[in-house]
Formats: structure tokens, sequence, C-alpha cells
């Protein structure tokens, strides 16, 4: 692609702050704040987005009038595997194959809920895997087509050799017969296969063809962003005498040792509009993560508060128990 067709400005680099520090994708994606330089509005600048140091992680976002107040708006993973998924089910329906390719959109338990459901309104298979991509890969090699993204902005899109193999007859297929629709929905596919890095974490590959996504449908962020609207979340941890004390399900979102406290997560879950909860040991320090996630801010914090004081009573919490997150 010409530069004169994507002009880039680089902002953050290296020499002008320390690597990551205040910018990077994980920055961005955990804290939910805009990066160094860009804490509010710059007329000259419509889109942005911010790759971690070595490139792998890959967030966007703007700001946007919501009410007459400037807002800022994150496009994370979720977002990423939901306009990717968007761009080929809509590829996939004019060609019409017929065996259909299998295909899912593969996530971990700290996915949106608003991002599963709306890539399930498309008719799309969602699973939910381990935390950590090697293990989201693992479960997308299982289908012909699969985008898998973490919410971090970690992620690609998937072709099996069966799905290149049906997309490419198809578009021959097309071609000889004078269909130009079909012709030009199989080329489509082809051509994300080309760009698009199927090794693990390509922030660049990622970058391009989301743009050529938006170009395709002549969209900017705001259209990309009114996908749909996530449900307020909240991340926290609590430290524990012992993590491997408490087990969970191999998609993390079910406790199953101690079993008690799956029994409060659900009452909770249950009593929260829109809410939906976990925790899960962490793989490094001592320590339980806790996520929550609920129609409104205050009962995602407040949800978030209820899961780490039971995980504190029953997992073996240290300290005093959270009065806040």
């Amino acid at each position: 692609m010409g530069s004169h067709l994507l002009p880039l400005t680089l902002a953050n680099t290296v020499g002008e702050c320390d690597l990551n520090k205040g910018c990077g994708a994980e920055f961005v994606q955990k804290g939910r704040l805009p990066p160094r330089g860009l804490e509010a509005p710059l007329p000259a600048v419509e889109r942005a987005c911010s790759v971690d140091g070595d490139a792998d992680r890959i967030v966007f976002h703007f700001w946007r009038s919501i009410n007459g107040t400037p807002t800022w708006r994150l496009l994370d993973g979720d977002k990423i595997a939901a306009l990717f998924s968007a761009f080929i089910i809509e590829q996939l329906d004019t060609l019409a194959l017929h065996p259909p390719l299998s295909m899912a959109v593969v996530q971990t338990a700290y996915a949106n809920g608003a991002a599963g459901a709306y890539i399930r309104s498309l008719g799309v298979t969602t699973r939910l895997a381990k935390t950590g991509v090697k293990y989201v890969h693992h479960v997308a090699t299982q289908y012909d087509l699969a985008v898998y993204f973490e919410a971090n902005g970690h992620g690609t899109l998937l072709f099996s050799d069966r799905a290149l193999s049906m997309i490419q007859a198809a578009r021959d297929t097309a071609r000889d017969a004078g269909d130009a629709p079909k012709e030009a929905a199989a080329t489509r596919v082809l051509l994300v296969k080309q760009l698009i890095n199927q090794a693990i974490g390509d922030a660049l590959s990622d970058l391009l063809l989301v743009e050529g996504i938006l170009s395709h449908r002549g969209w900017g962020l705001a259209e990309w962003d009114d996908l749909y609207e996530d449900l307020p979340s909240r991340q926290t941890k609590l430290a524990v005498a012992d993590r491997t004390a408490l087990t969970v399900s191999d998609d993390e979102t079910r406790t199953l040792v101690p079993a008690a406290l799956q029994v409060q997560l659900d009452a909770l879950a249950a009593a929260t509009e829109c809410g939906r909860c976990f925790v899960r040991p962490s793989g490094t320090e001592d320590v339980v993560r806790v996520y929550a996630e609920a129609k409104s801010v205050e009962a995602a914090d407040a949800l978030a508060l209820q899961v780490a004081q039971a995980t504190w009573r029953l997992a073996g919490g240290v300290g005093e128990m959270p009065t806040s997150v």
C-alpha cells in the first residue's frame, strides 16, 4: 500500500521516551487510558493505534463527541476480532460454499460479553480458551477459518489448506461463469490471506488489515466503534496464601476448587444486571485475578469487590479483606 494512501505519523518512539512507558498497547488497553500526547483531542489526529515494544499487540483509539462532550474511545482486540469476522462472514455468505467452511472466533474469558454477543449475531461460533495466545491459537487450528484475539490486541486470522483450496476453486469457477460478485468475494478473502501474518502476533499486518477493511467499507473509527457497545468491566487482584489451592475449568470461566466459591460467584452474577464474573490464579505470583462486568461502571465495580471479598473468605486471602477495587 502506497504511503500516500495510508500516511502514518509516529509518536512516542524510542528516544522520545522509555519503551512502552505511558504509551504501549498494554498501558492503553489495561488502563483504559489514552497514551502520552493524546490525553486530549488533537485536530490533526483522526485516529490512532498503539503497539507494544515488539509490535505483536495493537489497539486502536480515537476521540469522538458524545452528547457534545469529547470522549476517548478504545477499540481493543475484541473490536478487531468483530471487524475481521464481520468482513469474512460477509464474503463467505456471498460465496455460499458447499459444503460450508467451519469458522469460529476464539477468545479468552476476558473478552467482553458484548463482543461475543455481536459475533454470535453474525452466525459465527465463539470459543473460549485458556488465557495466553498459545492456547487460543491451538483452539483456532481446529477450524477451517478462525479469527482469534485476546482483548489486549494480540491475535490474527488463520486459514486451513482446505479453506484456501475451496476459496480458490470458487474464485476460478465464478470467473469462468462471469459471476463478478462471487469472484470479488473470493478474491477479497484470498487477499486477506496474503496480507495477514498467520504466525502469532504481528501488529503491523493487523494494522494493515484493519485499514484495508475500513477503506473497503468507507468507514472511520466511529462506524467501527458502533458495531456494539462494550459492557463496563473491572479487573483487580487479590493476594492469597497459595494460588494453587484454587483450580478452574479449562476456559477459566468456572471455579472448580473450592466449589463453594463458584456457588457464590453464580449468585453474585445473577443478582447483577448483565453480570458476569470469574476468578483465576495468576501464573506468576500468589494472587487471584478477578474479572467482573455489568450493565454500568458502578455495578461492575461493586460486583468485582463482592467477588474479591468472597474469594478472600473462601480461597485463603491474606491481609485484610478488600474494601475497594
